[in-house]
């Protein structure tokens, strides 16, 4: 999302009305392009979001609680030095810039914490009265920017200008002088390209509300519509000098389509439009829905990505294996053949390459030629097919024992592929990829998951209508904790039958039998999270937990149980909402 200087003065509006006079309490960096401070003020505590990642540059007040790391980095240190318990005394956007300058006092010293939301050149920078840096959260040297170094001990110079005028400080003559007659581009760049501040959604909107298209040729206007443009142009400035916004997230068919400190009326095809008092609030609402939707999809896709791989790879092991069993399945042959040379070794002659004998292990005892080399003896003719039966016996050995293996992993790989499918919070996809480092398919990287959480998810848990828990696992990992340490003896052990899904235990704390009906709706749930929640009539075991046991040495998941019986349920979501506990 780009941020343009019409709605960074909405933001600088909220946070000079809350956050001024206010005190700095707790600084803490969660991520390494996000800041947040939490800034006291008499009956009510802020917490402001500073984010210098090029796609999601921002700065606002969050309601949202991010996890921090247990040793702080170096700049977050810095700041903890520095402003601690200091002052806000103000709040600027200097020029009608990307910038927002906060002026803090700390011991009658001022400092400046300066946040530079320009997309991928995004940065927060501290820096004392004299202007000299102290520091930057990306720092920038001579190699990285020849033109303009951030880095501690230096004289913090702004970004350089654009030839564009302060659109705060525009009257009805510098408007029409700025803007050549001949400019013959589309006219939303006339607005684009000459005043600051003023981003391609509202550089449009700016036309739009003149009732002429933002495509055609400035140049190709009547003077009547460039009257328009401007009276249009004054308007909405003069709501930004009043802090007169009104903030709108514009939803198409269920996603973010626009954000601004003004509704777009130029957006054809919107299906929702949601307005916001506070910039904090609408903030908050794109992040839970759209940054954290993106980042949730780039980590499912990436691990999808890594199970259908892994996948493929099992899949041609099987062939390769199935092929190698087909290939040894008449392994007997070269016995009997080796024990037939040895019954008619008279036969076999020096310079003899095939012999015709009686075949006694025919019941009709028909002729059977068999090939010997001439270059061997009698006994090594007969050791050769002895030997090939027991080389042939081997590999037989071997690939059923690896074919065993591989059609494990498949079941094991199909099962978290659907745990992927069905994880709805980013939590459970960190489990999943924690369960996949430790079974070696992921890489164990320590930088990337430093600032995950530890703390385990709960399984999903339910109560079904006759007022029994049901639980069901998250994740293969999970499936194996609540039916080996969390389940007793007198619990019912639900799955569906051969198709990946969750366990499900019905906890029984009547210790009678659990009634049929309790027993349906752990089924459906069974069902609801499988593989086969699109289908119906779908197969589903039940047992008690006690015939319930895992092989030794098998993978997260994996189980066999026996006397069991199966009953046929239809998959239902909105029985899953309505058993939902949690």
């Amino acid at each position: 999302m780009a941020i343009d200087g019409i709605l960074l003065s909405a933001i600088k509006s909220d946070l000079k009305h809350k956050l001024t006079g206010g005190r700095i309490n707790k600084i803490y960096q969660p991520e390494s392009d996000i800041l947040t401070l939490n800034i006291r003020q008499p009956g009510k505590n802020y917490k402001l979001l500073v984010s210098i990642n090029p796609r999601h540059g921002r700065i606002h007040i969050t309601d949202i609680d991010l996890e921090n790391p247990d040793h702080p980095p170096d700049f977050c240190m810095l700041l903890r030095k520095y402003l601690t318990n200091a002052n806000i005394k103000d709040i600027k956007q200097p020029d009608f810039e990307r910038i927002i300058y906060i002026e803090i006092e700390q011991h009658n010293k001022l400092y400046f914490l300066i946040i530079e939301v320009m997309g991928k050149y995004c940065n927060t920078i501290l820096i004392n009265e004299d202007k000299i840096i102290l520091d930057a959260m990306k720092r920038i040297n001579k190699d990285m920017n020849k033109e303009r170094q951030l880095y501690p001990g230096i004289k913090y110079q702004p970004p350089a200008a654009q030839d564009k005028l302060n659109p705060l400080k525009v009257n009805k003559n510098d408007f029409f002088n700025k803007i050549p007659e001949d400019f013959s581009k589309d006219s939303y760049r006339a607005i684009l390209y000459n005043f600051r501040g003023i981003g391609p959604q509202m550089a449009k909107e700016f036309i739009y509300r003149g009732d002429i298209d933002y495509e055609q040729p400035y140049s190709n206007l009547k003077q009547k519509q460039k009257n328009k443009i401007w009276e249009n142009f004054k308007s909405i400035f003069a709501e930004v000098k009043n802090s007169d916004y009104n903030l709108s997230i514009g939803e198409k068919r269920e996603e973010i389509d626009y954000t601004s400190a003004f509704k777009l009326t130029h957006k054809n095809n919107i299906d929702n439009i949601i307005n916001f008092t506070q910039t904090g609030k609408m903030f908050d609402y794109y992040y839970k829905k759209e940054i954290k939707q993106k980042k949730f999809d780039k980590i499912s896709n990436r691990l999808l990505k890594t199970i259908s791989d892994y996948l493929k790879k099992n899949n041609k092991q099987q062939k390769k294996f199935k092929g190698i069993i087909k290939d040894t399945q008449n392994a007997k042959e070269y016995q009997k053949k080796g024990e037939l040379l040895k019954a008619y070794t008279n036969k076999l002659k020096n310079d003899t390459q095939k012999i015709k004998v009686k075949n006694f292990y025919d019941p009709e005892q028909k002729e059977i030629e068999i090939s010997v080399d001439p270059d061997l003896s009698p006994g090594e003719n007969i050791e050769r097919y002895f030997n090939k039966y027991e080389k042939a016996k081997k590999i037989r050995k071997h690939a059923r024992r690896e074919l065993g293996k591989l059609v494990h992993e498949e079941k094991y790989l199909e099962q978290v592929k659907l745990n992927i499918e069905q994880a709805d919070i980013e939590a459970d996809l960190e489990e999943i990829e924690n369960e996949l480092i430790e079974e070696d398919y992921l890489e164990n990287n320590s930088r990337a998951n430093k600032n995950k959480s530890n703390k385990p998810l709960p399984p999903h848990k339910f109560k079904s209508s006759q007022d029994y828990d049901i639980i069901v696992g998250r994740n293969s990992k999970q499936n194996d904790y609540i039916t080996k340490k969390v389940a007793n003896n007198h619990d019912i052990w639900v799955h569906t039958k051969k198709i990946a899904g969750a366990h499900v235990i019905i906890r029984n704390h009547t210790r009678k039998k659990i009634p049929e009906q309790t027993i349906k709706e752990a089924a459906i749930l069974a069902a609801s999270f499988s593989k086969a929640k699109m289908s119906e009539n779908v197969p589903v075991d039940y047992t008690q937990i006690k015939n319930v046991n895992k092989p030794k040495g098998a993978k997260p998941g994996l189980v066999y149980y026996d006397e069991y019986q199966t009953m046929y349920v239809d998959p239902d979501q909105d029985l899953v909402k309505k058993l939902k506990t949690n």
